[in-house]
C-alpha cells in the first residue's frame, strides 16, 4: 500500500476528530436523531480508529524491514547465478550436466529456454517463468545440490563454492519464511483498520459524511456553520 494511500488514512481520522471539535462548538443545537452521528459516539470512534492506525504503523514499522531485507538478499542472485552458469560450463563437465545447470539458471533469471506458448489463460505467454521469490529460492537450492553432486565443479572464487552457494540459500529461505511470518500481523492490523474506516454505513468516512449532511440539515447549504464543517473531506481508500 502507497505512502500517500497510508497519509490518506491518517488523515481521514485527523478530518473526523477536527469535525468533531466544530460538532461540539454546536452546542445543543447539534443534536442529531441518528446514533452514529451522536458527537460521544463520534467521538469514540475517532479514539478507537487513531488507535487502530497506530497499531497499524507500527506494524508496518516491523514489517517493511523485513521485506526489504528480502529484496536486498534477492539483488545478487540474477548476476551470482550468471556467473555460476559459467563456471559451471568452463569446469570441464559433460555438456548435458551443464544444459542441466543452464536449465536451472534460465529459471531463476526468468529467461526462456524456448518461447512460450500464449494460452487462453495466459495470452502473453508470460506463466513460464519462476521468478517468485519462494520460486527463487527452490531453483536456487535445486542448482546448488546438482553443483555439489558435480566433482568436477571446484571454483577457486569463495562466493562460487558450493558452501557459499548453501549458505546463499538458507540467506533467501530464511528472509522469505520471516516475510511470511511477519505477513500476518501486518494484514490483521490493516484489516482491523479498514474495516473501522471504511464499512459502508457505520465506517469513519460514511459517518463523517452523514454528519456533514446532518449540519447541513439543521443550519442550510449556505449557513457559516456548514461551511465549516464542508472543508473536512473523507476519501474511501479500500474496500472492506
Amino acid at each position: 500500500m502507497g505512502s500517500n494511500t497510508e497519509t490518506g488514512h491518517a488523515k481521514n481520522i485527523a478530518n473526523l476528530n477536527a469535525l468533531n471539535e466544530v460538532n461540539a462548538g454546536f452546542g445543543a443545537d447539534y443534536n442529531p436523531s441518528n446514533l452514529l452521528y451522536k458527537l460521544v459516539n463520534m467521538q469514540g470512534q475517532y479514539t478507537a480508529c487513531n488507535l487502530l492506525q497506530e497499531d497499524a504503523n507500527t506494524q508496518t514499522g516491523i514489517y517493511q524491514p523485513i521485506v526489504n531485507a528480502r529484496q536486498d538478499e534477492n539483488k545478487v542472485v540474477k548476476p551470482l547465478v550468471r556467473r555460476v552458469r559459467i563456471a559451471a560450463k568452463t569446469c570441464g563437465a559433460k555438456p548435458n550436466w551443464v544444459a542441466d545447470v543452464n536449465t536451472i539458471v534460465t529459471k531463476i533469471l526468468g529467461e526462456r529456454a524456448s518461447k512460450a506458448t500464449p494460452t487462453a489463460k495466459d495470452p502473453a505467454g508470460t506463466s513460464a517463468s519462476q521468478q517468485s521469490f519462494d520460486n527463487t529460492a527452490n531453483n536456487f537450492q535445486k542448482m546448488v545440490k546438482l553443483l555439489a553432486a558435480q566433482p568436477l565443479y571446484a571454483p577457486n572464487e569463495n562466493d562460487l563454492k558450493v558452501s557459499s552457494l548453501n549458505a546463499k540459500y538458507t540467506a533467501l529461505d530464511t528472509v522469505n519464511k520471516a516475510v511470511k511470518k511477519g505477513t500476518v500481523p501486518y494484514n490483521k492490523a490493516i484489516i482491523k483498520r479498514n474495516k473501522a474506516l471504511y464499512t459502508p454505513t457505520t465506517g469513519l468516512v460514511d459517518v463523517g459524511q452523514g454528519s456533514k449532511d446532518y449540519v447541513r440539515q439543521v443550519f442550510g447549504f449556505s449557513s457559516p456553520e456548514f461551511k465549516l464543517v464542508v472543508k473536512f473531506k473523507f476519501t474511501k481508500l479500500a474496500e472492506v
